[in-house]
């Protein structure tokens, strides 16, 4: 009985067993095959390292030909060609505008041609079409230029060229002088830093500028000097080829001389400036034949303040001074100009401005024998319409006060004008 149950014991344990060892052959087997595989894949692991390698130190020596020809810098893990970092550090900005302007009241006499700077009536125009490109020199690059490139109607306020006609409005090379704070250097064609208002429209209140306005130069061919004296303190001085007429070449050798303080604070700015020199205006003698004897001055005011977020004040004071022969009489001529202006946010993308202002010229000022007191009320309504598209909606007064020619007054003429002018721009 024991060696029967001791059979039947051995042959159950034979059972289990033969199952257990074919299972531990098969582990084997895809152990094995494992193995055979993590060395292939070493060996491919090794390959393509030796690979890495190699283009590494192609790369290596390629950019070292590229760093000794000046195409990167030394460190730099791109290439960056000199086309590529130029427009990196290049500003391009403009504004295009167009307008409608109709004249509700017209005057019976010419209305001040020199200080209104939308002349057409009852017309559809494009204003200005602007292009403007910047590099601003910094202490990295102490290099860089400006050019602005303008047309339209409202554009030629200066007389440069025809409505249609783009001109150069200004162009100049700078350079920041490692000099203190430092000495920005600015030579070419430059815009005046006098005034409260500019050509540009998108950087007015109003769609049109106002009667100091046309007191003031525009733009001057020459060099400037300006630097921050401390902050909120600056200062700028130029030479200039003439005050009025921005010739690009000027045999004589007469100039015109500018210089300007400003102080600027968190919501409050003061400039006060003057330019005095040649003056090759038409009205005076040998002005066409690149000598005069006229010399003009210009003092210029402004003050800014912004009591609350919503609400911009500026005032605007000049005083023009010719002393010298015109093509009247030897007279000397004076004009005084006083604007203010402000505007107030109603809602966002939206507010209303208002400019009230007196200018009065007396004797012969611009080759003209006239005293003449003006005044001007200018109100605008401006909406954004869409992301940077602006409308604006004006309505502009101006009326002649007092106006003698040798005597001969002007009191049964009219003298008033109405001008209603819907405008929209695009400024990018």
């Amino acid at each position: 009985m024991r060696s029967k149950l001791i059979i039947v014991t051995t042959i159950a344990a034979s059972l289990l067993f033969v199952p257990f060892v074919a299972s531990a052959d098969q582990v084997q087997e895809q152990l094995r095959l494992m193995e055979q595989r993590m060395a292939e894949m070493e060996d491919r692991l090794q390959a393509t390292s030796v690979e890495l390698q190699s283009a590494k130190a192609t790369v290596d020596q390629q950019q070292g030909l590229l760093v000794n020809a000046g195409l990167i810098d030394e460190g730099d893990r791109g290439i960056r060609s000199s086309v590529g970092d130029f427009f990196n550090q290049v500003d391009v900005s403009g504004v295009a505008a167009a307008s409608y302007n109709h004249r509700i009241i017209q005057p019976d006499t010419t209305m001040n041609d020199d200080f209104f700077k939308h002349p057409n009536a009852n017309t559809f125009q494009v204003d200005q079409v602007w292009l403007t490109i910047d590099k601003a020199p910094t202490e990295e690059s102490r290099g860089g230029f400006h050019a602005e490139y303008i047309a339209g109607t409202s554009a030629d306020a200066q007389g440069a060229a025809t409505d249609d006609e783009p001109f150069l409005y200004t162009a100049y090379v700078s350079y920041l002088a490692p000099i203190g704070s430092g000495i920005q250097v600015d030579m070419g064609k430059l815009a005046t830093p006098l005034g409260a208002e500019v050509i540009q429209t998108n950087m007015n209140f109003f769609v049109t500028q106002g009667l100091v306005f046309g007191l003031q130069p525009v733009t001057h061919t020459g060099i400037s000097f300006s630097t921050e004296v401390t902050d909120g303190i600056g200062v700028i001085f130029g030479v200039v080829n003439g005050l009025y007429s921005d010739t690009a070449v000027e045999f004589d050798d007469d100039k015109a001389y500018y210089g300007q303080v400003s102080f600027s604070a968190d919501s409050f700015g003061l400039n006060v400036g003057a330019i005095w020199g040649d003056d090759n205006t038409t009205s005076c003698v040998g002005a066409t034949m690149g000598k005069t004897e006229c010399e003009t001055s210009v003092v210029d005011v402004v003050l800014t303040v912004d009591p609350t977020d919503n609400l911009s004040l500026w005032a605007n004071f000049d005083w023009k001074h010719t002393n010298g022969t015109d093509t009247e009489s030897n007279f000397n001529g004076d004009a005084f100009g006083i604007a203010v202006a402000g505007r107030l946010a109603i809602i966002e993308g939206m507010g209303i401005a208002t400019r009230l202002e007196y200018l009065a010229t007396e004797d012969s000022l611009n080759g003209t024998m006239r005293d003449a007191e003006t005044m001007s009320l200018t109100g605008t309504l401006d909406k954004t319409l869409a992301e940077d598209l602006v409308g604006r909606l004006e309505l502009r007064w101006d009326t002649i006060l007092d106006d003698n020619n040798n005597g001969a007054t002007f009191a049964d003429m009219k003298n008033d004008q109405l001008v209603v002018l819907a405008q929209m721009y695009y400024a990018f």
